[in-house]
């Protein structure tokens, strides 16, 4: 009742204030008259647009009705109270609210909202003729520019324009991605350009007869949907009016269509969010979007790659190919008849945001239009901001997008390790572009596995002059279980524990995390065909601790009959040694990419830790670890750059017994160390590197040389010290054998060999192995002795009572090279058999103190010499042990003792163990009266030149470099030994009994003798007497 008045009371002032004589009509006045338009009038004076109308000449008015009105109220209310956080405006219940309600409610965005929405519904100009006075004349003319059927595009009075009410205010400034958007020498100068470049949104407009009421405004490209005209054409002195019965909705903004329409759900799911905000404000886009047919012609892995969320600079660039702010020239947008012409038989050539170009051509067999080819599957679809064409394909134009292994790495569920490699700054490994279509072999690992095409695109660049790598990637779910979850940026590991065993990666972007990934990409492209079980290849770790080379990975390929844990070709190994087993990570695919190959592995590869680290891992290497930290060795060998370690088993330890026992004492400190780093090659040599040949020679960090050779028919490789005149300097008897090898260290690499390899100038003397046996009793009591001359492996001096060389027994010379004349007795080497001090604390040593031929006696028993020049034993021991063999000792009558019961005797005890005794005597105490063999040692041997007499006028009395004048080639000399046992040996003296027994026999032979003549005279004497024959008769 009040919208009425108010109407009323208009229509009053405008007859009013007209001129008398002449009677005039305006678009208000119509409306002001029509009981069906008193909302759409009320809307028109909420938004102040009155004024606006009357200055209007020659416009036409869409004018819905109260009813279209009404159920657009009703539309809003039901979509407020379905909405989520985005509900729409409540245009026009705002528009049409009471004057109490308006002044709570009213608000500057709905006021422009609705100004906006009205303006939508006039064109400022008018689109039907004007009947003449003829009387057969029509009221309703059709216009010449509405031809049957074909929808039109007509421009109104609404200016799209950034307004407080559009979220994404203000505008970016360029597509994200690519270059900067120029100034626009187009741009009117003054004034607002808008975002449709200065010109009205559009309205498509649809005559599907002759009358007024075939007419539909509003609808899509086809002329369907829309508002129909209600009643007939009114006519006013500014304008005409037509009612229609539904309300005209302007167009959103680009990214709302596209997130709207179905046949874009597609592109709305894959462009990034910077880009939707940019097309949401950018002004006068003409868009050409692909619908979701084109997107399902790529292949899954193409698509999982653009869903992936690292793909933003190729939608980006995808995008950009398919968008225009030039249009149809000079900004303007790119609507159908703009490009075509009216007539749609033209044609035009649109510049992208890439600088690249589209050409638009008219449509066949019903098709719209043609872009490049491609039929245009939608076209003109309104947007506040521009128009959108949808188009059934890609328009990438060749070379647009790169192939690289990192947009594979992602499609294959590999974000997470793009991530990191982008953290640490090493994404241009897989970045390398390529021209060369991708091959996927995923499981079930066909051989007729599809391929896969990325955006094929030529290169400029020579395919033999790209980088090649290849990729061992973890997907998503390896990286994001538990045992892999990244550790915060401040997390503080320490050295050597940078993946705590493997439960947890360094943190985004440390250097820790790096190495990990560095480790995962290996130099050059190495297929399946180019691997080999066992094989190493280097990897782009690289640091001070290797000497700028690269750190090694190992391969273990499978066959069919010892297929990978997972089912998968062959293993990768985080490692080598023992334990390989546990670090192998097995290749469950992998993809071609150019001269990139990416494999997909089952879990994360561990760089190599220190050398102690994997000795550690191994219990066969426990030895070795113990001598280095007795050594104090462990931190400058877990730092000490680019070595190879030849690293002694456990056995190889144990077989130098008493040896090893002195070597662990403290005061051997600096000669273990001297061992320890006699087993390390200062330079890394693989197994593979090790030439085929004779010996070659290598430096060592003990300032001394070792050798290794490979033999040229097994390929067996064997390891041993330097030679003097072809006999060993450190006297091993045989050379070592690397067992396994290629262990890598993260400072090279460990073999490990069978023996240890003791440096040459290491001196190993019977006093040291006594030592090592803790025997200080057995010291003592030779000392005591005066034979402290077999301390140092002398010969027995003139005057043996003679206690002067016991005070220098101990102080051997380091020379290990004597002379001796030809003429001389042949050198002995002396092996003590030394009770341990438990063995000796059980003896009453104060009567052997007492009595010195019995302590002298006791110590000859348990000294054995042999001759130094017999063969060495090659298990270590300074005699050779046979079953039932026997040695004589000093207190033999043969070495000039004063017993008959001299010779000591072995018998084999068990598997390994050796008994020892004195020969051809059996005690009465079982096991007591032999001792055990519980270690041995064998002192370090002797080189000794010889004095020889040359044949005069032969060549062979050219003397040999290096020895003295008048000496032959040295000879290597035994220098005797320890064997450790756990009883002492008692001189053996038999008693009275024993020393008469042959009188004792001859007595036993006459009392025999006697008594058998006895007993023959007996029967001699009773053979002649007659038999007693009783009477007849007797026995009665």
């Amino acid at each position: 009742m009040k919208v009425r008045l108010l109407g009323a009371i208009l229509s009053l002032v405008a007859f009013a204030t007209a001129d008398p004589t002449v009677q005039s009509t305006s678009l208000v006045d119509l409306l002001s008259a029509s009981t069906n338009h008193s909302l759409l009038l009320s809307a028109f004076q909420r938004a102040r647009l009155i004024p606006t109308i009357n200055s209007l000449n020659g416009s036409t008015l869409w004018a819905p009705t109260n009813d279209a009105i009404n159920q657009e109220i009703h539309r809003e209310r039901k979509a407020l109270r379905s909405a989520t956080a985005d509900a729409p405006l409540q245009l026009w219940t705002w528009a049409t609210a009471d004057v109490a309600e308006q002044a709570k409610e009213e608000h500057d965005n709905l006021q422009l909202a609705l100004r906006d929405t009205l303006l939508y519904h006039l064109l400022n100009y008018t689109l039907f003729p004007a009947p003449t006075n003829d009387s057969d004349s029509p009221a309703f003319a059709s216009p010449s520019n509405l031809p049957l059927n074909l929808p039109t595009l007509q421009q109104t009075l609404y200016h799209p324009s950034l307004s407080p009410y559009n979220k994404s205010f203000p505008a970016p400034p360029s597509l994200p991605g690519s270059p900067p958007d120029k100034p626009d020498p187009d741009a009117p100068d003054g004034g607002v350009e808008g975002l449709l470049r200065a010109e009205g949104q559009r309205v498509r407009l649809v005559r599907k007869g002759e009358s007024e009421e075939d007419l539909w405004i509003g609808g899509d490209w086809k002329g369907q949907g829309g508002a129909r005209i209600q009643g007939k054409l009114q006519r006013a002195d500014n304008g005409e009016l037509l009612a229609i019965d539904a309300v005209l909705h302007k167009p959103v903004d680009l990214a709302k269509h596209i997130r709207s329409n179905p046949d874009l759900s597609t592109l709305a799911s894959l462009l990034p969010p910077a880009v939707l905000d940019y097309i949401s404000t950018a002004p006068h886009l003409t868009l050409f979007a692909p619908t979701n047919e084109a997107w399902n012609q790529l292949s899954d892995l193409e698509l999982r790659y653009l869903k992936s969320g690292f793909a933003e600079t190729d939608l980006a660039e995808i995008f950009g190919d398919g968008a225009s702010r030039e249009g149809a020239g000079k900004g303007k947008v790119g609507y159908l008849p703009e490009l075509l012409g009216e007539d749609g038989k033209g044609s035009a050539t649109v510049t992208t945001i890439w600088n690249n170009t589209l050409q638009i051509t008219p449509g066949d067999d019903g098709a719209p239009a043609l872009i490049n080819g491609t039929a245009i599957s939608t076209p003109d679809i309104l947007a506040s901001n521009g128009v959108i064409h949808t188009v059934p394909s890609l328009l990438l134009p060749s070379g647009t997008l790169s192939l690289t292994a990192e947009k594979y790495l992602i499609a294959l569920n590999c974000t997470r390790f793009v991530s990191l490699l982008r953290s640490v700054n090493l994404s241009h490994y897989v970045q390398i572009p390529s021209d060369e279509p991708a091959t996927a072999i995923l499981p079930p690992f066909s051989p007729d596995a599809a391929q896969q095409h990325l955006f094929s695109t030529p290169s400029t660049v020579d395919s033999t002059k790209r980088k090649a790598y290849t990729i061992l990637a973890p997907r998503d779910e390896v990286l994001d279980s538990r045992r892999f979850a990244p550790l915060s940026a401040d997390w503080e590991g320490e050295e050597g524990d940078e993946l705590l065993g493997g439960r947890a990666l360094p943190a985004p972007g440390s250097d820790a995390l790096k190495e990990v990934l560095e480790y995962h990409i290996v130099h050059g492209k190495w297929t399946t065909e180019d691997l080999e079980d066992g094989m190493l290849v280097g990897t782009e770790l690289r640091g001070e601790n290797l000497k700028g080379a690269r750190q090694q990975l190992a391969v273990s390929v499978q066959t069919p009959e010892t297929p990978s844990r997972d089912g998968g070709l062959f293993d990768w190994i985080g490692g080598s040694g023992k334990d390989k087993e546990k670090k192998k990570q097995d290749v469950v695919g992998f993809v071609l990419v150019g001269n990139s190959i990416i494999y997909l592995i089952s879990s994360v590869l561990e760089p190599p830790s220190s050398v102690i680290n994997e000795a550690v891992s191994d219990l066969r290497l426990s030895t070795f670890v113990a001598s280095v930290y007795a050594a104090s060795l462990d931190k400058v060998l877990s730092r000490q750059p680019a070595v190879t370690y030849l690293v002694p088993e456990n056995n190889a330890f144990t077989s130098l017994g008493l040896v090893m026992s002195y070597l662990l004492l403290p005061l051997a400190r600096a000669e273990l160390r001297s061992v320890v780093r006699y087993h390390a090659i200062d330079e890394i040599v693989y197994l593979d590197e090790f030439p085929l040949g004779g010996a070659v020679r290598y430096p060592t960090l003990d300032n001394a040389e070792i050798y290794v050779e490979r033999d040229g028919t097994n390929g067996t490789l064997t390891v041993h010290g330097p030679t003097s005149a072809g006999l060993p300097a450190n006297g091993e008897t045989r050379d070592a054998k690397i067992v396994e090898g290629d262990i890598l260290t993260s400072t090279g690499v460990i073999h490990i060999i069978d023996q240890v390899e003791l440096p040459p100038e290491l001196d190993i003397t019977i006093p040291k192995l006594l030592q090592g046996a803790k025997a200080n009793t057995m010291v003592d009591l030779i000392r005591a002795a005066n034979m402290s001359w077999v301390l140092d492996g002398d010969e027995p001096p003139e005057d043996e009572d003679s206690f002067a060389l016991s005070t220098s027994s101990l102080k051997k010379s380091k020379k290990r090279t004597k002379h001796r004349s030809s003429t001389s007795p042949p050198p002995r080497a002396y092996t003590i058999l030394c009770p341990t001090d438990k063995a000796l604390s059980r003896l009453n040593l104060t009567y052997y103190l007492s009595h010195p031929p019995a302590l002298s006696a006791l110590v000859r028993l348990h000294i054995i010499p042999t001759d130094a020049f017999a063969p060495l034993t090659p298990d270590g021991r300074p005699l050779l042990l046979s079953d039932e063999k026997a040695y004589p000792t000093l207190l033999d009558k043969s070495e000039g003792g004063g017993s008959t019961y001299g010779k000591v005797a072995f018998r084999r005890w068990g598997d390994e163990g050796w008994l020892v005794g004195i020969k051809s005597v059996r005690g009465t105490g079982g096991q007591t009266d032999s001792a055990r063999v519980v270690s041995y040692g064998r002192a370090s041997p002797w080189f000794l030149d010889e004095e020889r007499e040359p044949s005069a006028g032969t060549e062979s009395d050219a003397f040999i470099p290096g020895l003295p004048l008048g000496f032959a080639t040295p000879r290597l000399a035994a220098a005797g030994g320890v064997l450790l046992i756990d009883s002492v040996l008692l001189p053996y003296e038999p008693g009275w009994f024993r020393r008469l027994w042959i009188l004792w026999v001859v007595l036993g032979v006459l009392v025999v003798l006697g008594v058998a003549g006895f007993v023959g005279w007996r029967w001699w004497r009773g053979r002649g007497k007659q038999p007693y024959e009783p009477l007849e008769r007797e026995e009665d």
